[in-house]
């Protein structure tokens, strides 16, 4: 009896063990890293004992530069950085992918399609080949929405700056009001910020790949969660909780309703994303969500061609999936 109670004592005097704190960052908020926000939302991240600190940096860049600073240990990115820091001799390495459909979207002020001869229904290369003399906004040089809006327009036989001038316009804080106000003519940017402008009848769509109408942009790898080498070799086992948080994410996003995942979603973006808009761009990325969670060969391929055309990537031939990503942490 006496045994009993010395060992309740003990276990009631035992501290409970504390999460693991860890630090992801990402580049901007934006639904590019739709499983990370339904994992924050769902417990997923609680669930595998991680304390999870998510930092957006206003644009891509930073948010590699600190996880090679060892300020973070995780990073959710498109697969533009992390070639890029490749080129450069820097690696990370994605072993969950989140997301293999590009859902970064080009809306143009209507006056501005208007002043150029733009319709809704237009072929999409008679569109963009329309767009001489347009000032386009993307977040900073060198990030995703730029390397796609330079390659569209140098498909469509254009020349930055002499024909399309393109600005960095930050992230969607300054972005949209630079359209709204009719400082720039079109914003490149991710889900839902076309949506809120679509929504507010002010825009019309000029590029929206997440509807499949650009054939030279498929699977792609669109955002991935990923560490460096260092960390995956060093701490295997907090890494496999990461992906198994991730994976978990996937899965009730795939088995769960738009209309619940857009509630999941509100405390994130309802302030700044009318209910409306928050709904469409929400069915928009369930449907871009990689189900299995592994990177595909054509992925890395389409991404890699599309930052090679513009004449980067000096110090890479070739990259291959191997040289980007990890097997073995998703099942």
């Amino acid at each position: 009896m006496l045994a009993a109670m010395l060992l309740s004592l003990a276990a009631a005097a035992s501290p409970v063990q504390a999460a693991d704190k860890v630090t992801l960052t990402q580049p901007v908020d934006s639904l590019s890293f739709f499983p990370i926000y339904v994992g924050r939302a769902k417990g997923f991240f609680q669930k595998e004992g991680l304390e999870l600190d998510v930092k957006a940096t206003a644009g891509g860049g930073p948010h590699l530069t600190a996880v090679f600073a060892g300020k973070a240990e995780f990073t959710a990115s498109p697969g533009t950085y992390q070639i890029n820091a490749l080129n450069e001799g820097k690696k990370v390495v994605g072993f969950v992918d989140l997301l293999h459909r590009n859902i970064i979207g080009m809306v143009i002020h209507k006056e501005a399609a208007a002043k150029v001869g733009i319709k809704p229904g237009m072929p999409l290369m008679e569109r963009v080949k329309r767009a001489k003399g347009l000032t386009v906004g993307t977040t900073r040089p060198g990030a995703l929405t730029d390397d796609l809006a330079r390659s569209i327009f140098a498909r469509a036989g254009l020349k930055v700056p002499e024909d399309v001038r393109i600005i960095s316009a930050g992230g969607a804080g300054t972005m949209l009001p630079a359209l709204r106000n009719r400082k720039i003519d079109v914003i490149t940017i991710s889900t839902p910020h076309p949506e809120t402008i679509l929504s507010e009848g002010i825009g019309m769509w000029f590029v929206n790949w997440a509807a499949g109408e650009d054939p030279a942009i498929k699977d792609f790898m669109m955002s991935t969660l990923m560490a460096t080498p260092k960390l995956i070799q060093e701490n295997p086992g907090l890494v496999k909780r990461m992906a198994r948080a991730a994976m978990n994410s996937i899965k009730y996003i795939n088995e769960t309703s738009v209309d619940q995942l857009t509630k999941d979603m509100t405390p994130f973006f309802g302030k700044s994303v009318k209910p409306a808009a928050l709904r469409i761009s929400v069915e928009t990325v369930k449907a871009a969500v990689n189900p299995t969670g592994k990177m595909s060969d054509e992925a890395v391929a389409t991404t890699f061609k599309l930052m090679k055309k513009p004449g980067k990537l000096k110090n890479l031939e070739s990259v291959k999936r191997s040289d980007v990503w990890t097997d073995g942490l998703v099942k």
